[in-house]
């Protein structure tokens, strides 16, 4: 009943903040001689009130906010009532998504020949106000990104970004979380540093996932991004540079915890965090002191480029090096 007398133009609906109760979804304005409905209020809680197979109606019910004549009919759609109704719808839509997570039904997918399938959210994007796919990815995917990395949601922040195609932003996240779970795993090993066999790297630590689980979702996202010339092309060098190096000191960690030292040492030296090859070392002792001067040169040389490189990277420089020194 609501929704047809506000189609017509015939509802007092709220024009300020919400103040009704939930039972009653009436406001009463202090300049008012009557209580006007709070429609918006009113049409979220029945929507998210519907069970999760009629996710399709609550969505058509939530696309009502922004009914035309709610705000008295104006037809300047960029005044401040009908603005103040996009939000509000937007705001709905984005939580219920992010309740629902069934983030390919409904804000599209990408296809394994590199085609974006639209979802079924975009069949009303004018109903929302969003004009342009770029609008779509800034207003909906992009926030429920956002909210996804903040909850810890990993996997969703992955799909999310990459569908919204903010690519350097996946490498980040992940690069972030690989640099956090390094480091926690660290922090358990004791003050030794050493990463002995009975330490467990599939355990779930940071965002519900284990080390593991994380590395192979970095692994699988760099190495698509690579195989696409239309991503690989936009990267950002330095994002794939540090999630390629803390894969390979994941590989290192791996190694050493298998016992395989050899390969171990070839794994850290090829990441060039170390000068592991000492050129005194080499037989002949005409040349010592001139040898031992360029090893100080070159491990100065290491030590400038290590501070240039990523947090997640330089936080974990201590696990790395103590973990090489227990190796050797």
């Amino acid at each position: 009943m609501a929704i047809m007398l506000a189609f017509a133009g015939l509802l007092r609906v709220t024009e300020s903040e919400p103040t009704g109760s939930f039972s009653s979804y009436l406001v009463h304005d202090a300049n008012a001689t009557a209580p006007r409905l709070d429609f918006a209020r009113m049409i979220v809680h029945y929507a998210r009130a519907l069970p999760a197979t009629m996710t399709d109606n609550a969505v058509h019910y939530l696309l009502l906010l922004t009914l035309p004549k709610l705000d008295g009919g104006a037809a300047n759609k960029d005044d401040t009532g009908a603005f103040r109704q996009r939000v509000v719808c937007e705001q709905a839509v984005v939580r219920l998504m992010y309740e629902r997570q069934e983030y390919a039904h409904y804000l599209g997918d990408i296809q394994s020949d590199g085609t974006r399938k639209r979802g079924f959210l975009e069949r009303y994007l004018p109903l929302l106000g969003i004009t342009s796919s770029e609008q779509f990815s800034q207003t909906i995917i992009r926030r429920l990104a956002d909210r996804s990395r903040d909850e810890g949601r990993l996997a969703d922040t992955v799909l999310l970004y990459n569908l919204g195609e903010r690519y350097n932003t996946v490498l980040n996240v992940l690069c972030k979380q690989l640099g956090e779970l390094l480091y926690l795993r660290g922090s358990t090993n004791g003050s030794s540093g050493s990463t002995t066999s009975s330490n467990d790297y599939s355990a779930p630590i940071g965002m519900g996932l284990g080390l593991d689980d994380v590395e192979g979702v970095a692994r699988a996202v760099l190495a698509h991004y690579r195989q696409r010339d239309h991503i690989a092309r936009v990267l950002d060098n330095a994002a794939v540079n540090t999630c390629t190096t803390l894969l390979a000191i994941m590989d290192f960690l791996n190694s050493h915890r298998r016992g395989a030292y050899e390969e171990a040492l070839e794994t850290i030296e090829a990441t060039q965090l170390l000068p592991l090859a000492s050129a005194s070392s080499t037989n002949g002792s005409a040349a010592a002191n001139g040898m031992k001067n360029s090893d100080v040169a070159m491990a100065t040389q290491y030590a400038e480029r290590v501070r240039t490189l990523d947090d997640s990277i330089t936080r974990n420089f201590s696990l790395v090096l103590l973990s090489t020194m227990d190796t050797l």
